[in-house]
């Protein structure tokens, strides 16, 4: 049947195909903290999701009694499994109405069968590090709101074995012991160890190490503490677990003295502090998604701080514009690589796919009360002037003041980097597209600012969406990257010579392999593919210096600036190639660095 293991994330694959299943199994096994349950059928993963918490879901189409979005509908539908993540994987998605319809239904993802290995495990690596980085926001989002809702007079934290780890100069005011007496010190035996009535309460009694046991907050609004020179001090006390993961480390006590109805001054820095970790730790999940990204958001919030100086804005107004210009892409964590990192055109669902990332951004920031402002700041950056923007479609002064400069800051940004899909302009070009635009797209008395307070920024030319991080370039390979040879796609040819060679004219070498459908025929596809890929790595060995890419099914091309010593004897001497039934040539050739040229040469 299947089995059920305790492991961090726990990934469910259903699929009718036994074969699928054990190569989804054996996948899954190398992501460290994923546990993979395989279930033949819709009803199999019903039950297993009424026993275990399932992180992702890896779902079949195509399957008897319930197919996969009978299934996804009823998941969507449930309060306990909407929110789980489905990646449908079936070979029906290369019909457009499928992809539709999964989306519709709730799915983040697809893959198409056969299953590309590296596909998979870049696309679950990346989710697997959402979840972990969602983990450690809720973390913090916990421990804010835990010591937020608990503000009072007095307050002390206690570690696991009962000790007094921090108290704080009010609590020891009110009890009228020093810092020295309670520090390290199990603090029952000081404080706790009565009850009103003069009766002796033990240690597995006592309130505060009860909430320790449970792992359950407890409020008290009737109780008392015991003062240094035995009196009695009535209190209320609000007392709450503290946690790493799933473990109980201790627990934070805040008590109000109710005979003099003090509050700490001390905890208003606590919260602002824990406000800022928050920011920090959703500004830190964007930029360990991509560095593009994070120095975009860097890069806007900067020239966001430039525009708003020049329109004599006040410093508090310029501060929260600049935290929402960190934030304005937060949403863009839930937007599938396939879409987020598309070189290509964006097909109409895709284009809505990027738009949700606004609602995304806005409901995660709207949900906290000190960030609802900035939330709607960042919610309208993509709204236009004369209403052709979205989410909303607003128009003229109906856009938020603040948010009128962001759409001007981030749309300079993006003019003035290199994108995969297009060449940055200048700073002298992208101020005068900004002009050329006022009053359609922008605000006029933004523009006017900008002219002004942008005109002298310097653009780093390093800047651009090229990928960076091992991470980055696993995810921009699943575009670019031939998945059997790990050369580059001949079909994005422009896009990475665009990037990759500065000179005027270049030399090609056409390299083709013949008769390998009749190798093919003979030894097999399998064995036909392991010589390509064997022959592949030989040409980069052999050519280091040269850009290489796949043209066909047994055609390659080398591309460098310089003229490469590369002879024909050396190419058919390859260990892979080397067979009575293969042969091969090579064609040379110097062309101009031109789309046009290029698409001449290749027959396109």
């Amino acid at each position: 049947m299947y089995e059920v293991n305790s492991s961090k994330y726990n990934i469910l694959c259903v699929d009718d195909n036994e074969n699928n299943l054990f190569t989804l199994k054996a996948l899954l096994k190398t992501i460290k903290n994923v546990q993979s349950i395989e279930v033949p059928s819709a009803k199999d993963a019903l039950d297993v999701l009424l026993k275990k918490k399932i992180n992702l879901i890896l779902l079949d189409i195509q399957m008897p009694d319930m197919n996969g979005f009978e299934l996804a509908k009823i998941l969507k539908s449930n309060k306990k499994t909407k929110d789980i993540p489905i990646i449908f994987i079936t070979a029906v998605f290369k019909n457009d109405e499928f992809v539709k319809e999964g989306f519709e239904i709730g799915a983040v993802d697809y893959l198409t069968k056969p299953i590309d290995d590296n596909a998979l495990l870049n696309k679950l690596s990346l989710y697997i590090k959402i979840f972990e980085q969602k983990d450690m926001a809720i973390q913090n989002q916990k421990r804010f709101y835990d010591i937020a809702q608990s503000i009072g007079d007095g307050i002390y934290t206690l570690d696991k074995e009962y000790k007094t780890t921090f108290i704080n100069e009010t609590a020891l005011s009110i009890l009228g012991f020093s810092e020295r007496e309670l520090l390290g010190k199990v603090i029952h035996n000081y404080i706790h160890y009565k009850d009103i009535n003069n009766n002796t309460v033990s240690a597995q009694d006592c309130k505060v190490h009860k909430v320790i046991h449970s792992a359950k907050e407890r409020r008290y609004e009737e109780d008392v503490f015991i003062k240094k020179d035995g009196s009695f001090v009535h209190v209320s006390l609000h007392v709450t677990p503290l946690f790493e993961g799933k473990e109980v480390v201790g627990s934070v006590t805040v008590f109000h003295d109710k005979s003099k109805e003090h509050k700490i001054i001390s905890l208003e820095s606590e919260k602002l502090k824990n406000q800022e970790q928050i920011i920090y730790s959703m500004v830190d999940m964007i930029e360990r998604r991509d560095s593009y990204t994070a120095g975009h958001t860097r890069r806007v919030a900067h020239y966001c701080e430039l525009i708003a100086t020049n329109m004599n804005y006040a410093k508090d107004d310029i501060e929260k514009l600049k935290k929402a210009a960190w934030l304005h892409d937060l949403g863009k964590i839930s937007t599938p690589d396939t879409v987020l990192l598309k070189p290509g055109k964006l097909s109409e669902l895709e284009y809505t796919l990027i738009q949700e990332h606004l609602t995304s951004g806005y409901e995660m920031l709207s949900k906290v009360d000190q960030y609802k402002e900035i939330a709607e700041i960042m919610r309208e950056h993509h709204e236009k002037f004369d209403g052709s923007g979205y989410p909303r479609g607003l128009s003229g002064n109906e856009i938020l003041p603040l948010s009128r400069i962001m759409i001007v800051a981030d749309a300079f940004d993006a003019m003035t980097t290199n994108r995969v899909y297009k060449s940055k302009k200048s700073v002298k070009e992208a101020l005068q597209e900004l002009q050329d635009l006022s009053s359609k797209h922008f605000h006029s008395e933004v523009v006017y600012a900008a002219m002004e307070a942008l005109k002298d920024v310097v653009i780093d030319d390093a800047i651009s969406q090229e990928p960076l991080t091992k991470m980055e370039q696993a995810r921009f390979s699943y575009f670019y990257v031939d998945s059997l040879t790990h050369l580059f796609k001949v079909k994005y040819i422009h896009l990475i010579l665009k990037n990759r060679v500065t000179a005027k004219n270049f030399y090609t070498y056409k390299i083709q392999l013949h008769n390998f459908s009749t190798y093919n025929k003979e030894f097999s596809w399998e064995a036909g593919n392991k010589i390509l890929e064997c022959f592949a790595t030989e040409l980069q060995e052999m050519i280091p210096g040269a850009i290489l890419f796949r043209i066909e099914g047994d055609d390659f091309l080398a591309i460098s600036e310089e003229k490469l010593e590369l002879k024909i004897e050396d190419i058919k001497s390859s260990t892979c190639t080397n067979l009575t039934t293969i042969d091969v040539t090579c064609e040379k050739d110097y062309i101009e660095n031109s789309a046009e040229a290029i698409d001449g040469y290749l027959n396109i």
